[in-house]
């Protein structure tokens, strides 16, 4: 639960019975009140923890309330605190001297219960929205120069304040609608609905213009944050844009360049996977059927690279986001079981707890990811699989010969292998874990793992939110 901020006010008074008095009117209506009995100490408080308020006396020794005032007057730091002179002084040139020093209202001893309490909540409110109009003012002067762009909103979503880099990137003024202009423009990677919600946590997306004959195309990354008052009211909704249109070109280039090659590399596999099907029955001795068993067997091998390398580049275009029912998942969960059964020469336990009602493809990717990862690194006392399915997590665990602990941090690393000397007996490049890692990551998921030598392996994926539910 969220704790409301209470505002700080300083009273400042040599003299004891004016400020318990100023406590017995004040604090039953909820701030929070600090004490000071000189204007050197109260300069010295100030100095550690800046109040909403001061409350200040006129006649003190040493330092008057009139010099407190105009040192606190002098500097940036305390320049626009809100302070209110306590003077038993009706003189008009004193009052005028209080003006002049930079106060903002005056009180007279002894108080008005009405007077006091009405004073205080106003100059509360005004050093709010004071301090807010001063901050904002920094802001915009800081920001202007940034070559990311950066877009403030109201909680309505029309814009009050927008940098030179985002007017250039979006054409965008001061007094329209974020939502109405990027959505009626450009192509965005979220929904409207999703991005208005600002309660929920979707703090990421892509505005995109595609590219024509007439003009190239243009990705922006923006990053969303919601500004909260002391009461953790949203404010104001700022947006940071971030051209990334060459990065994504880059990555468009190079799925295309991998796209082609695992074209070209699938298209003579099928050619040889035929011909080889053509050859056994023209094949009599033992023999060479058993080289032409080890040959296929290693082909099947190479369509499982080439199929990890197109689950990758399809997750990183697609996001693989379509839903699928349970029955989908327990159906594939049973399937990749006998298919790696028949690989490994094996027959698994396999004990499964799915209570979904609906699944995303990538999960369905991702399990079969880990199975296969298992049954390849299995201990010497065959395989026992636990695989657990709810809305929030999927975790798999074996019983297999586990991971040493200077290894686990790497095992999710491209082409990474723990074996002391590879020598290439299990199939693939070590793609699974890395493939299931990079789809939980853009589904905004974490991976936890748990293993011990000869003890076996437990990875836990965690889903990031209940947005599949929605669905």
């Amino acid at each position: 639960m969220i704790q409301e901020h209470k505002q700080v006010i300083l009273c400042v008074d040599d003299d004891k019975k004016n400020l318990e008095l100023l406590e017995a009117l004040l604090s039953p209506r909820g701030y929070q009140l600090k004490f000071s009995g000189s204007g050197e100490d109260a300069l010295k408080q100030i100095e550690t923890e800046v109040p909403d308020l001061i409350l200040l006396d006129v006649m003190m020794p040493l330092l008057s309330g009139f010099e407190v005032l105009g040192k606190l007057r002098a500097q940036e730091k305390t320049r626009l605190i809100p302070v209110v002179l306590l003077t038993a002084l009706n003189a008009e040139e004193d009052r005028v001297r209080g003006i002049e020093a930079g106060c903002d209202d005056f009180i007279s001893k002894p108080f008005d219960k009405s007077e006091l309490i009405a004073r205080v909540r106003s100059l509360l409110k005004s050093s709010y929205y004071r301090r807010s109009l001063d901050e904002k003012g920094k802001f915009e002067a800081v920001i202007q120069d940034l070559g990311e762009g950066v877009v403030v909103c109201g909680t309505d979503w029309t814009v009050t304040s927008v940098n030179r880099s985002a007017q250039r990137f979006l054409d965008l003024k001061e007094g329209v609608s974020f939502l109405d202009h990027i959505y009626a423009h450009y192509s965005v990677s979220v929904s409207r609905e999703m991005l208005n919600d600002i309660t929920q946590s979707q703090d990421k997306f892509d505005i995109i213009r595609e590219a024509t004959e007439a003009f190239k195309g243009l990705c922006l990354e923006a990053h969303r944050d919601i500004l909260r008052d002391p009461g953790q009211t949203p404010t104001s909704v700022v947006l940071t844009l971030r051209d990334v249109t060459q990065q994504r070109n880059e990555n468009f280039i190079v799925q295309d360049f991998m796209a082609l090659l695992s074209h070209k590399f699938n298209t003579p596999l099928s050619v040889i996977t035929g011909a080889l099907d053509l050859l056994r029955p023209a094949i009599q001795e033992a023999e060479n059927l058993k080289f032409l068993d080890v040959a296929e067997k290693k082909l099947k091998e190479i369509h499982e690279i080439s199929r990890r390398l197109i689950y990758i580049l399809e997750m990183q275009s697609k996001g693989m986001t379509d839903i699928y029912r349970a029955d989908f998942l327990q159906t594939a969960v049973y399937e990749t079981k006998e298919k790696l059964d028949a690989r490994h020469g094996i027959k698994a336990l396999l004990i499964k707890d799915i209570t979904v009602t609906k699944v995303a493809l990538w999960k369905v990717i991702a399990l079969e990811e880990l199975m296969e990862n298992a049954y390849k690194f299995r201990g010497k006392d065959g395989l026992s699989l636990k695989i657990s399915v709810a809305e929030d997590a999927m975790i798999l665990s074996d019983n297999g010969a586990g991971i040493p602990p200077e290894e686990q941090e790497k095992i999710f690393e491209p082409f990474y292998q723990i074996y002391k000397d590879f020598h290439g007996n299990i199939p693939g490049l070590g793609l699974g874990l890395t493939l299931v890692k990079q789809l939980v990551e853009l589904h905004k998921g974490k991976i936890e793992l748990q293993s011990a030598m000869g003890h076996g392996t437990k990875i836990k994926i965690v889903f990031s939110s209940p947005s599949e539910k929605r669905r």
